[in-house]
């Protein structure tokens, strides 16, 4: 029995219903209904709480519903894929402002451009594994790796208009 079926049935042996579990342990009434639903999994401090208010033990719950345990794993990995796509996304979105700012900021030598063209494509890279592994973890399926090849063409266009406009003017 996997461990929403064990939730649906201890709280229905207790004759409570999803918001008297949810008011007990802390949570919303939604949480309850997600985790009987097998939408989500509880999390570990929810876990203790529904193990003391159903009076099972942890490792009924835990081996029940065995998938818990991978679950919590993944979604541990997947906040550290968040959390570490933030800086790479940060420091293209840095570049490209100084890329485009050029004008104002004054002009950038060729090499500076160059350098700071590839290291925003270094960039890509990470951003692309970590959602890339995002994505997986989450499950997802369709075309979400497009994403990635279309911010590589707008910052590869930005880049190309950064540097023929100023030099079409120019005699």
């Amino acid at each position: 029995m996997e461990i929403n079926e064990v939730l649906k049935k201890r709280r229905k042996e207790l004759s409570m219903t999803q918001e008297q579990v949810a008011e007990k342990i802390f949570v919303s009434q939604k949480s309850v209904s997600n985790w009987e639903t097998k939408k989500t999994y509880p999390d570990i401090e929810s876990l203790i709480r529904l193990a003391h208010l159903y009076d099972l033990s942890l490792d009924h719950l835990l081996l029940e519903g065995s998938d818990i345990v991978r679950d919590i794993k993944d979604q541990a990995e997947l906040n550290m894929m968040r959390k570490l796509s933030l800086p790479p996304l940060i420091t293209n979105i840095s570049l490209v402002v100084l890329l485009l700012s050029q004008k104002w900021w004054g002009h950038l030598s060729a090499q500076a451009t160059i350098i700071v063209t590839v290291s925003i494509f270094s960039n890509f890279v990470p951003m692309f594994y970590f959602k890339k592994r995002a994505d997986t973890l989450q499950k997802k399926v369709g075309k979400s790796w497009i994403v990635i090849p279309l911010l590589v063409l707008v910052v590869v266009l930005a880049i190309s208009l950064i540097i023929l406009i100023p030099s079409l003017f120019t005699n």
